[in-house]
């Protein structure tokens, strides 16, 4: 007789995970809709400019089987790879890029909707690693089912659809998609230690998380990650037996290294080329005072308060999550110690120089000192809260009947819910009463504050009464979903547009690119904004990318007429009628922002340029403050070279009266190809970032990359004559990255075949 299995172990489960995707489709339902009238989309700012526009970069060339390194569309060209937000290889970004391609739905607004159920997507991928995460932790500890049904739940609510997830994340993908990882790497985490020794697999599993957070292209993120899971690896190792140190300290180091190399050696491909790009750009001089501001204290107020002090409130967790998060502190749930001080310590540090203690986490926290946005610590609040949440919902509901218990957390709730209402009442009298506005609105959310407080006083102690639980559970979770949809639902990060009717080509955009000689740029000024210099082909100067290349930033903050010349620049959009250098007008556009002109400048520097003078200057500064002169002419800056060493080639006395030809044959991301033609040795100046990785040929031959204007790159040409010049992008931190990766990726595939053998075998 066959066995039949047994449905009611995995029922629950399914169920519960069903109604996670039911709720959430409600939530996004009009990211989806086919109505007109009814759809929302993302705002427009930096979703669209920033990562929509890099979307576009990634489906054209891995489309075309290419992976694209470099990007000449923005800021003068920069290594799009090593640009981390980018997040070329993070396998979500790869499987969106792929359906795209296979559908065809490449136009700007498809692929705005296309980022945009990303978007969705990962939340919604956040909901249900949170709901694993808490169900096991709960069920591990003893909780009966429903309870840990309940705690997985309200956990997975909390976090997917409280403030953090609807304040800033959706519009910084980056930030959101490293963030949806950590629950996974908690649970590898919690499972690896169950043993007194830590298991090989699960660590491993966690390490695959990690290294997921670290190539989603937002490292700051993935190192709140990192901080939290070492943090509960050693809370484990040591609840698992190693209580000395001899003992533990080996365990926790050895796991911690097993974490971290399959983390780094995944991440390897994007994690190489991104440090290597982070050395040359304008962030790595930010000085301390750029990197510690967080939250203003005030912000506090949005606990129980949110969208009155700003437009977002990340530290929004629910009034009845808030409470559940204390009650799992108060019953001293399994864990609860670890995630409340783990809380606690996220808390203070997202509020950066605020408080005193940031100066020592600044000097001494590995990493805290890279990064600026300390408020994003907020990711760690919200993850805790979260957890804490579902801990004490399933305390309230795995314990035996506590009537004496019940009636003192009803007492304790409805002093906090007359708490809640009194200081609510002050609050807005005292402060907003003058302001009618927003009086209003503050007093719509805190009359909703104080009753969900109310219906927490209510609710919650039932569920200690020991009758009926399974209602009372249904009811608690109505309320977190009540709570949490009413407020976060929606707000300023959308608007009522289609994502399809999105971002649609300006048509003076077709002329301009159209007019552009073989590596010529365009300042869009007007006209083109965030990054859509990449989004429409159009190889403009400016970028809102916050990695930029230090050289390039401050070619840029030299005076207009030295910075169009130097970057090679033949078109400007601005609303002058004249500019510093002589130029027509060829035409008149509109923009957002009204009309403005469309300038060809009159004689335009080309990419390449041939010059037979050249100056040594080792001092970077020197350079800059030379160019940056009055007395420095734009002739002289036409005709010499300003170079960092000395070129290696003869360069005639007296310059050549035919100044010789260097026309531009090929001209793509990673090749380059320029036929030279010159009557005596020159240095051949180029409108190229000087970057690594850049390389450079004579007919074939090898020949040294000189920087040349601070932040450029040169040739030497030490013979007169016809010459075919090759540059070609190649980095190395690339080619190695993505040899560790594979061999990371090979041995967790043997690794984890290995292991079914084994257990096959045994």
């Amino acid at each position: 007789m066959t066995a039949q299995p047994d449905r009611s172990r995995w029922l629950p489960d399914t169920l519960a995970t069903l109604a996670l995707i039911a709720l959430w489709a409600l939530y996004f339902w009009r990211l989806f809709t086919p109505s007109d009238a009814d759809a929302l989309s993302l705002r427009e700012g930096d979703f669209s400019g920033q990562f929509v526009a890099f979307f576009s970069y990634q489906v054209e060339r891995l489309g075309a089987g290419e992976v694209p390194l470099w990007n000449p569309y923005n800021y003068a060209g920069h290594p799009f790879l090593a640009d981390t937000q980018s997040a070329v290889f993070y396998p979500p970004r790869l499987l969106t890029v792929a359906l795209v391609n296979a559908l065809g739905r490449t136009a700007p607004g498809e692929l705005y909707a296309a980022l945009q159920s990303e978007m969705a997507l990962h939340v919604l991928l956040a909901a249900l690693l949170m709901y694993a995460f808490v169900r096991r932790l709960t069920a591990a500890s003893g909780a009966p089912r429903l309870a840990s049904i309940t705690g997985g739940l309200i956990a997975a609510l909390t976090y997917a659809f409280g403030g953090y997830l609807a304040s800033y994340p959706p519009l910084q993908l980056a930030v959101l998609e490293a963030g949806v990882w950590l629950p996974l790497a908690l649970l590898a985490i919690f499972e690896a230690t169950r043993a007194p020794r830590p298991g090989a697999l699960c660590l491993a599993l966690a390490g695959v998380a990690l290294g997921l957070a670290l190539l989603a292209g937002h490292p700051q993120t993935a190192l709140f990650a990192l901080y939290l899971a070492l943090a509960f690896l050693g809370w484990r190792v040591w609840q698992a037996g190693a209580r000395r140190w001899r003992v533990w300290l080996p365990r926790f180091i050895l796991s911690a290294v097993v974490i971290g190399a399959v983390a780094g050696g995944l991440a390897a491909v994007q994690l190489l080329p991104g440090l290597e790009y982070l050395r040359h750009t304008s962030r790595s001089a930010l000085p301390y005072t750029e990197k510690v501001h967080g939250f203003p204290p005030r912000d506090l107020l949005q606990v129980l308060f949110p969208g009155v002090v700003s437009q977002w409130s990340p530290l929004y967790v629910g009034v009845a999550g808030l409470a559940l998060a204390l009650i799992a502190v108060w019953r001293r749930a399994a864990h609860s110690v670890f995630f409340a001080l783990a809380g606690l310590a996220a808390l203070v540090w997202s509020l950066g120089a605020g408080t005193a203690i940031f100066d020592a986490l600044y000097l001494l926290g590995p990493g805290v000192s890279w990064f600026r946005g300390q408020e994003r610590a907020a990711y760690l609040v919200a993850q805790c809260a979260a957890i804490l949440a579902g801990l004490g919902a399933a305390s309230l509901i795995a314990g035996p009947a506590e009537p004496r218990a019940a009636r003192r957390l009803s007492r304790t709730l409805w002093t906090l819910a007359s708490f809640t209402a009194i200081a609510a009442g002050l609050w807005l009298t005292l402060w907003l009463g003058s302001d009618q506005a927003r009086y209003e609105a503050a007093g719509d959310v805190a009359v909703f504050a104080t009753a969900i407080a109310a219906l927490s006083a209510l609710l919650l102690p039932r569920l200690l009464g020991g009758r009926l639980r399974g209602a009372w559970a249904l009811l608690i979770v109505a309320l977190v979903w009540m709570d949490l949809f009413s407020v976060t639902r929606g707000g300023p990060n959308y608007e009522p547009v289609r994502a399809g009717d999105r971002l649609v080509e300006p048509a003076y955009l077709a002329d301009i690119r159209a007019d552009l000689a073989p590596g010529a740029r365009v300042d869009g000024l007007r006209g083109i904004f965030e990054n859509y210099g990449t989004l429409y082909h159009v190889p403009d100067i400016r970028t809102i990318s916050p990695l930029r290349l230090e050289g390039v930033e401050r070619i840029l903050a030299l005076p207009d007429d030295r910075a169009w010349e130097l970057l090679a620049v033949q078109t400007v959009l601005i609303d002058w009628e004249q500019l510093m250098a002589p130029s027509v007008i060829v035409g008149a556009a509109q923009d957002a922002l009204g009309p403005f002109n469309i300038h060809r400048l009159a004689d335009p520097r080309p990419f390449a340029q041939p010059v037979y003078r050249a100056e040594v200057i080792p001092d970077e500064n020197a350079i800059y403050a030379r160019l940056g002169d009055p007395a420095t002419g734009l002739d002289f800056i036409r005709s010499t070279a300003l170079l960092a060493e000395a070129p290696g080639v003869d360069l005639p006395t007296d310059p050549p009266k035919t100044p010789g030809t260097a026309a531009v044959t090929q001209f793509e991301p990673e090749r380059i190809t320029i036929d030279v033609e010159i009557p005596a040795p020159a240095i051949l100046t180029l409108a190229l970032p000087a970057y690594s990785g850049w390389q450079a040929a004579i007919d074939g031959e090898r020949a040294p990359m000189l920087r040349a204007y601070g932040g450029l790159s040169a040739v030497a040409l030490p013979d007169a004559g016809t010459h075919t010049v090759t540059l070609a992008y190649h980095p190395a931190t690339f080619t190695v990255g993505a040899l560790i990766s594979v061999a990371t990726l090979a041995l967790l595939i043997g690794g984890v075949g290995a292991a079914r053998r084994a257990r096959r075998a045994a």
